[in-house]
């Protein structure tokens, strides 16, 4: 388009420029709406990359003032989400050597590598 002159692109008269200026402005609120979304779709990406990070085991505890750990969980077991915490393989390992039972759903036991004998 180098050299042209960009008048020749668009009608001499003034009925017809008004047509071609809604239209220009038509397309701008269409673009102005795209860059919108794409930018909410920006923020939603980034907002799931900082996800909470995967808890692999929980432990339950129990009611009361003195909140004992009572079971012991996988972390995406559905019974172990009532009064849990995220925990560590180690801590998960040590509750169930001193006697925390394992949930009988996920088999944390099992998951962990300590099953009674």
């Amino acid at each position: 388009m180098a050299g042209r002159d960009p008048r020749a692109l668009f009608p001499p008269d003034l009925a017809r420029l008004k047509v071609v200026e809604q239209q220009l402005n038509a397309l701008l609120i269409e673009v102005r709406t795209l860059i919108a979304e794409a930018r909410r779709d920006q923020r939603l990406a980034a907002t799931e990359h900082r996800a909470v990070p995967e808890v692999e085991w929980r432990i339950q505890y129990g009611i009361g003032a003195v909140r004992r750990p009572v079971m012991v969980h996988t972390g995406d077991c559905s019974m172990g989400m009532a009064r849990s915490r995220p925990a560590s393989r180690e801590q998960a390992v040590q509750a169930l050597t001193q006697g925390v039972e394992a949930c009988a759903i996920c088999r944390a036991d099992s998951g962990l590598g300590v099953l009674e004998a």
